[in-house]
């Protein structure tokens, strides 16, 4: 395998890992803003909704796939011999 595909594929793996992060993070959001309109709409103005974002770590597939698509992408660099 050529170098340039190494770096092909370490670019896919990184975009896909920030693919899933982000979806991931939409969702959470999504689910927040119905938890805070639930509860506005139960009149319920004194209580504060428990807020979790998701995390880079919340999801075992994102660090996993950012990790191997940074060494792909690294190693797809040629290295000087001199």
């Amino acid at each position: 395998m050529g170098n340039n595909l190494y770096r092909k594929l370490g670019a896919a793996f990184l975009i896909a890992a920030g693919l899933i992060y982000t979806i991931e993070r939409v969702g959470t959001m999504i689910a927040r803003v119905h938890e805070i309109s639930a509860l506005y709409q139960a009149q319920m103005y004194d209580v504060q909704p428990k807020i979790h974002i998701a995390g880079f770590f919340d999801n075992i597939f994102v660090p996993i796939l950012t990790l191997i698509g940074v060494i792909l992408f690294v190693y797809g660099f040629p290295k000087n011999t001199k």
